[in-house]
């Protein structure tokens, strides 16, 4: 235990101790339960830092009354030798020097048996005249406190419990007997005469005696508990019942009776003990058990069993160890295929020898792993063999032929890898991934979550040696610290926009490739050719400057979304139980039209569907269909996000029987038993290609749906580019409309006869992103990218002379191939509402002064060159509108405009007995509104962050979290980042939707908005953007009054992907202003 109180207190009084007089000690108090010591409201003396210690270790707890010490507590501190400098501080009575007289009244046999404590020996062996009073472990002498020994304490405490039973019986009495009588041979009790000669044993330790045999060859070890005082007949008795007793009675030879009772721990160990047939193991389950008999015994063993005694046990039994011999096996081509292992005894006796095989390649592998293992005993298969020179020769000589048969499946493995023929026509090579060049391409383009102009310009400007050097050290920090935390964000330095790991370690990349151009080139060369490894990947028809690849599409494609023809649905879909909705049945009828002319004249299709519409359930309808009907049906992909990739687990169970296709889960730890281990990998293919990620070759299995991560098929396009497959599925297909990306160039390499793109938000940054989606979906429909780019996005987005004319031409291009339906068109929703009324929360005097204070300070570092204040500037004035109480810590709830208005909203919403979310990024800001709202509401608010999603089972975490929230009745808050809600998380029970601080990202905030406004929410929807703004008459026009007209002007692009995208860079550079 760790006594940090009395540790720090020293260290920062020790020089002023002396002076300073000490308070007098409080009074102990005792009763049956413990210590009882006066809490004062301030401590003052050692002894009250050291019990308000006790209390925070949870060896005391605080009452009314004072602490309490319970007696337990106190002898295990009394025992600790962490305590033993500052135990004095309890000011203990002195221990009592006496042993207790204890004398019994009837037999075991009867109800009204007693065991008594008769009085008290003093260290003379004489009885003390009165009988002291006694209170808990204190012992009252003459008027004297003393302090009981624990074992004294003990057995008394034992007798008084006794003492209390109702409606005795044999088997209590001789059970608590038992226990008494332990206790008090341990407290040198004195018995009379009857309690003497009365045996009732109830041991702790059992002693395992071995023996071992050999039956029809196979070892046989038979074990045998015994304990201290045993009768000779205990095994006997006990093999006599098949369930371990809690007594036994065993005949002495004197006549007497022994009572054998077992406590629990020790029953726990018995019944694994009579598991074992005839209390015997055999074979390479003995070995298993002589090498750790703990772990077959059960979590009670070591308690009741001690290693010593069993290591002892084993010598006694003479358990040898083995001397091994490998004869092998070859096949035609002379290679290695098995071996045979024959094991002789170690020992004087006339055995035969064990005989074991090694079957093929990888256990044979594995028999050299575990040989050359660094113990000093080798086990395998249960036995213990001697490790020899001639077994390190045989072990070197199999190990030359595992080497042999590896270069020859090496060869053959990297052939079927590196074939071209493989894989899709799409698939040109295979090497490393060149750069793509088109002023069409932006860094920020989708993966980035809509990553801001003015980041991109800062890391653009940053052109000095010294800058770059700066921001690369600050990046490669960040990383390593989200690694370490566990976390898949970054928040990069002097900014608060947050990227994935692996967004930002590209990033990081881009800005050491910078930071290189600025030196000798011959330098950066050679530091890269000895830094860099080389990792290959699959290159495809890029489709930028030219059409290198393209699939052909039907000429007529017309489907009819009024008066469509009924969908085909599997006979799995529990039509009884569910029905499809109107939509979602037009959606399912679209997806098998289009279906029909796959592959040869559509190749795949955008489902963009609003967020909350059922894509997930009009897919496994497509797919369950298809895979029931299809003559020559191929395998299924589903790509997603981790939360997602979950939800299509629990929905295809919740509404398909089990007669749905099987499922495979190939992400997180199910990838595990599927993936080649890296040293079974072709050294071609890891030394020359980098590839060391691969599947087994029979990885599905009979699964016909596969489902998987982005990260997943990017790390095994090797593997998953070489399936065949019928459907692929991308949800969330923002993940892949970055052309550079390598998530974006591995679903592009997919073989596959009709691809899907899904996502309620296909537009986020540019055009660019539409063409991506359609590059995978059907290549070359909209021609290479700096085509599309001239002819189409360069007139469409240009703000002034918007042509629309080339936008229906688009429009009327991709409209076969797109369905999109908005919620308020289609769904049978309650209404949203936007409250203007909060974005008009009049600015404070401490955030007016602090606003004008970080606006010259900006101007003044601009002045200066300094290109990097903006970022730093732009995150103050974000926390000045929403939490000015961080920028002075003087200020006061009064200061901030915006807590008055959360707190007045919240009781609008509860007095209506509703729930309500608040959105914050800031972690800051989310601790201050957990503290608030529980001093203001009594609330324990839910906080959920981007990192609670850090794995599959994380995310379930999270969704535990957000279920008990709905789940609980009445009014509540809970608190989520945006980062938090991007997949799959539904919140319908609350109908309030607070943004209290802005996401950069319009469509992440519409997308945290509809995690509650979705199917299934009841009730209106209100949606609250709080705004810190001058009054009218002022000429100030805040940065949240900014941010949210820039944001609105980005927002149009939610409801029509394709309306051109507002220019907000130079905006955004002039937020300070």
């Amino acid at each position: 235990m760790k006594l940090a109180f009395w540790k720090r207190k020293k260290s920062a009084d020790e020089v002023i101790e002396a002076h300073v007089p000490q308070a007098p000690t409080q009074s102990l108090t005792y009763n049956d339960l413990g210590i009882t010591y006066p809490s004062l409201r301030n401590a003052m003396t050692d002894a009250d830092f050291y019990w308000q210690s006790l209390e925070e270790e949870a060896l005391a707890y605080l009452t009314d009354e004072g602490y309490v010490l319970p007696w337990e507590e106190l002898f295990q501190i009394l025992n600790d030798e962490d305590h033993a400098s500052v135990i004095h501080l309890l000011h203990l009575p002195s221990q009592a020097n006496v042993r207790p007289i204890i004398k019994s009244e009837g037999g075991l046999s009867d109800s009204t048996f007693k065991i008594i404590l008769d009085g008290w020996l003093n260290e003379q062996n004489i009885k003390l005249k009165n009988q002291p009073e006694r209170i808990g472990a204190i012992l009252i002498i003459d008027g004297q406190e003393y302090l009981l020994n624990e074992h004294n304490f003990k057995v008394v405490e034992q007798l008084k419990e006794f003492s209390r039973l109702q409606n005795k019986d044999k088997a209590l009495n001789q059970k608590y007997w038992a226990k008494i009588r332990n206790l008090a041979h341990k407290a040198n009790a004195n018995l009379d005469d009857f309690l003497r000669k009365t045996i009732v044993l109830a041991p702790e330790k059992l002693q395992l005696n071995l023996r071992k045999n050999l039956i029809s060859q196979e070892a046989v070890v038979e074990v045998q508990p015994v304990f201290d005082e045993a009768p000779n007949d205990w095994l006997t008795t006990f093999d006599q019942y098949q369930q371990v007793q809690d007594q036994y009675s065993i005949s002495l030879p004197d006549g007497g009776i022994a009572h054998v009772v077992i406590e629990p721990e020790v029953k726990h160990v018995l019944q694994e003990i009579k598991k074992m047939p005839n209390r015997r193991v055999a074979g390479e389950q003995a070995q298993a058990f002589l090498h750790n008999p703990f772990a077959q015994l059960g979590e009670d063993a070591l308690d009741v069993v001690t290693p010593e005694s069993f290591e002892a046990a084993k010598q006694q039994a003479e358990i040898y160890s083995y001397t091994l011999s490998i004869h092998k096996n070859y096949n035609e081509l002379n290679l290695y295929t098995s071996a045979t292992l024959n094991l002789l005894e170690n020992s004087e006796r006339d055995t035969n020898p064990i005989v074991l095989a090694l079957s093929n390649l990888e256990q044979s592998a594995y028999f050299i792993q575990a040989y050359e293992r660094n113990t000093s005993f080798f086990v395998w298969a249960g036995y213990e063999i001697e490790r020899t020179s001639v077994l390190d020769q045989e072990i070197r000589t199999l190990k030359q032929d595992l080497e042999t048969i590896q270069k020859y499946q090496d060869a053959a493995q990297a052939q079927q890898v590196l074939d071209l023929s493989n894989y899709s026509e799409r698939v040109i090579g295979i090497g490393e991934a060149t750069k793509l060049h088109s002023e069409f391409i932006q860094r920020n383009s989708g993966e980035s979550g809509w990553l801001p102009q003015h980041l991109i310009d800062l890391y653009d400007q940053t052109d000095t040696d010294a800058q770059l050097d700066d921001m690369v050290t600050a990046l490669e920090k960040c990383i390593q610290a989200a690694e370490q935390d566990g976390l898949t964000e970054v928040v990069l330095p002097h900014a608060d926009q947050k990227l994935s790991i692996e967004q930002s370690k590209q990033l990081l990349e881009e800005l050491r490739q910078k930071h290189h151009a600025l030196n000798n080139k011959e330098v950066r060369q050679e530091e890269n050719s000895a830094q860099k490894k080389k990792r290959d990947t699959l290159l495809i028809a890029n489709n930028i400057d030219e059409a290198e690849y393209s699939k052909q599409r039907a000429a007529q494609l017309a489907f009819d979304r009024n008066n469509f023809p009924a969908p085909r649905l599997p006979t799995s879909f529990r039509q009884s139980e569910f029905s499809l909705k109107q939509h979602q049945r037009c959606g399912v009828a679209w997806l098998q039209h289009l279906h029909q002319y796959a592959p040869e004249e559509v190749s795949g299709c955008l489902l963009a569907d609003d967020m909350g519409l059922g894509k997930t359930l009009q897919l496994l309808c497509f797919i369950g269909e298809y895979l029931e009907n299809a003559k020559n049906k191929k395998p299924v992909l589903v790509v997603a996000p981790v939360s997602l990739l979950e939800n299509w687990e629990a929905e295809a169970n919740r509404f398909f029987s089990r007669q749905f296709p099987k499922i495979l889960s190939l992400y997180g730890d199910h990838l595990k038993t599927r993936k080649i281990p890296k040293h079974l990998i072709s050294a071609q293919l890891r030394e020359n290609h980098g590839i060391t990620h691969l599947l087994e070759e029979d990885w599905r299995g009979d699964a016909e749906i596969v489902l998987t991560t982005y990260e997943t098929l990017r790390d095994l396009e090797f593997s998953l580019a070489r399936e065949d497959w019928g459907i692929m599925v991308c949800d969330e297909a923002q993940k892949i409309k970055v052309p550079t990306s390598m998530v974006t160039k591995a679903a592009k390499a997919q073989k596959a006869d009709f691809k899907i793109a899904c996502t309620g938000t296909p537009v986020e940054n540019s055009l660019t992103d539409l063409w991506c989606l359609f590059d995978f979906i059907q290549e070359n429909l909209l021609g290479p990218l700096n085509e599309f780019g001239k002819k189409y996005r360069r007139p469409i987005e240009d703000a002034e002379v918007s042509d629309e004319k080339v936008l229906n031409e688009l429009r009327a291009l991709i409209d076969p191939q797109v369905l999109r339906r908005m919620k308020n068109e289609v769904a049978d929703l309650p209404p949203k509402t936007e409250v203007n009324s909060c974005k008009k929360i009049h600015i404070s005097n401490l955030q007016r002064k602090l606003y004008a204070d970080v606006a010259q300070h900006f101007h003044k570092l601009s002045a200066e060159g300094n290109r990097g204040a903006m970022l730093s500037s732009l995150h103050k004035l974000r926390m000045i509108c929403a939490h000015p109480l961080a920028e002075d810590p003087m200020a006061t709830l009064k200061d901030s405009p915006k807590v008055d208005w959360l707190f007045n909203t919240l009781q609008m919403i509860q007095q209506r007995n509703e729930k309500a979310i608040i959105f914050t990024e800031f972690r800051e800001i989310q601790v201050f509104l957990k503290r608030i709202l529980m001093e203001r509401f009594g609330l324990n608010v839910t906080t959920v962050n981007g990192d609670t999603n850090t794995s599959s089972k994380s995310g379930l975490t999270r969704q535990n979290l957000i279920d008990k929230f709905q789940e609980k009745p009445g009014f509540n808050v809970i608190l989520l980042s945006t980062t938090a809600v991007g997949f799959g998380v539904n919140i319908q029970a609350a109908n309030h939707v607070i943004h209290y601080t802005r996401s950069w990202n319009p469509a992440k905030e519409d997308q945290a908005t509809d995690r509650a406004y979705r199917i299934g929410q009841q009730k209106e929807v209100y949606v609250y953007y709080p705004t810190i703004s001058a009054p009218d008459w002022e000429e100030l026009e805040t940065f949240e009054v900014k941010l949210d007209r820039l944001l609105g002007s980005k927002r149009v692009l939610a409801t029509d992907m394709l309306q051109p995208k507002t220019d907000v860079s130079k905006e955004l550079m002039q937020l300070i202003d």
